[in-house]
């Protein structure tokens, strides 16, 4: 009675985890590339006869019992009990005339990896004993044209989960090569390489390295929020790996990253996705210029919206709601006029968030106070010979939202003789003023039009 009980629960267990491991594997190939169910059964399935290939004759009755049939408790027990289990897997891999013998250890090594990740002593041990997995998995993922994706897939995020976990022990020529790999070979599906090429991202030792490859940046950031949750999440995934390397992230303006979260924040309703984008705004809430990002581009409304949804992790309300906080406490600092003052004290004038219609429109009567300190000083900054182009271009923008916004606005400016320095600048053919000529266009567009519109009143009288 008792074995038979044993078998019974062994059983339970195996179709629980088996279950649970399939849900994995249940995307839709037509969407996003990765494995079907029914492929995944299909391996399930499978019995390889690794006494009939050359390369696992030495080792197949320990390949027989390593199984994805086989819990995965049950496997890790093979695996600390033979030093060789390793090896074994390696030259399972080299069995080029199976294909499905190949699926089979594949998925045996995935879903260890996957389900219990003190599975990576393993590694650790048959890195350190010099067993060729490295050179075995990149080989696999170098012949994937004559793979399918399944074998290309599996075999790139295990190789670069590898390295991921043991960051120390790959130099970067040899994360280069996988990099390249992983590109090169077209059976790796759009989420296999994402999968690959995030894992590799996760160490800092190798962060800059992986991120100079071409394509990297394309393949992160051109997966659209429509598309299948897995890529969705991978994409945020890759862009919280690069917020953690503050030179990374600084110049990531091609790729506008907090559009990109904005976006799939406002669409998706994935928990998983949310959660992840949240993670990674409080990430770049720790950064000036990626804070700056966040105000300008009104995540914080999107944010807010998240807390008015329906989700099954209570948790994630609480997070919602820690982001909302930090997030409105950047936009209350970032729209304080004092930090106005201080960037037209340093004479250094730049686009950013206190030039912005929403700064303006909250702000434009405080430009009174000591007397009209700030526009005086924007009337210096316009007049100084040494002032740079961009400095110029925004003290024109300024100056016409002054006109256009305040009720003494066009007074003031007519007092301080500024009128005639913008439309200097607006005749201006120098090739490097060239955004300077746009903006004092504007500038002098707003001056006449209020002095139009003072003429009409006049007329009226």
């Amino acid at each position: 009675f008792g074995s038979s009980c044993c078998a019974t629960v062994s059983a339970v267990l195996t179709m629980a985890e088996n279950a649970n491991l399939l849900e994995k594997y249940n995307y839709p190939s037509s969407s996003d590339g990765s494995t079907s169910i029914e492929q995944y059964q299909g391996i399930l399935a499978y019995a390889v006869n690794w006494e009939n290939y050359e390369a696992t004759k030495k080792y197949a009755s320990l390949l027989k019992e390593l199984k994805p049939t086989v819990v995965v408790p049950e496997l890790k027990n093979y695996f600390a009990a033979d030093s060789n289990a390793i090896v074994a897997c390696m030259e399972a891999l080299r069995v080029k005339e199976d294909t499905k013998a190949r699926q089979s250890i594949l998925t045996v090594l995935y879903d260890m990896l996957r389900y219990d990740s003190s599975c990576f002593s393993f590694y650790e041990r048959a890195l350190d004993e010099k067993v060729p997995v490295f050179s075995t998995l990149l080989g696999v993922i170098r012949e994937g044209d004559g793979w399918d994706v399944y074998i290309s897939d599996k075999a790139a995020w295990l190789l670069t989960i590898v390295i991921g976990h043991r960051p120390s022990f790959f130099s970067d020529a040899d994360v280069v090569d996988v990099v390249k790999a992983v590109f090169a070979q077209k059976s790796c599906s759009d989420l296999g390489k994402l999968e690959a090429i995030t894992n590799l991202l996760k160490p800092n030792v190798h962060r800059k390295t992986v991120w100079s490859q071409h394509g990297v940046g394309n393949l992160i950031f051109n997966v659209e929020w429509d598309q299948a949750a897995p890529l969705v999440y991978r994409c945020v995934f890759g862009i919280w790996m690069l917020s953690f390397d503050t030179d990374l992230i600084n110049n990531l303006d091609t790729f506008q990253p907090v559009r990109k979260l904005k976006t799939i924040m406002l669409h998706s309703r994935v928990e998983k996705v949310v959660r992840l984008c949240l993670t990674v705004l409080r990430n770049f809430l720790r950064q000036k210029e990626m804070s700056e990002a966040i105000v300008e581009e009104g995540v914080l409304d999107v944010v807010q919206q998240l807390e008015f949804e329906k989700w099954r992790d209570a948790e994630l309300y609480d997070d919602i709601r820690d982001v909302v906080q930090q997030i409105a406490s950047e936009v209350k600092e970032l729209s304080n006029f004092e930090r106005y003052e201080r960037e037209l004290q340093s004479g250094q004038l730049s686009w950013g968030f206190i030039h912005s219609s929403k700064f303006w429109g909250e702000n434009v009567m405080k430009f009174e106070q000591n007397d009209f300190r700030a526009l005086k000083t924007l009337a210096e900054r316009l007049m100084d010979e040494n002032s740079n182009p961009v400095t110029l271009a925004v003290v024109c923008h300024d100056i016409g939202e002054i006109v256009a916004l305040h009720p003494l606005g066009k007074k003031k400016v007519n007092a301080l003789g500024i009128k005639d320095r913008v439309m200097e600048l607006m005749g201006s053919t120098d090739p490097d003023l060239r955004e300077v000529r746009r903006e004092a266009l504007l500038c002098c567009q707003k001056i006449m039009l209020n002095k139009w519109q003072d003429y009409g009143s006049q007329e009226k009288q």
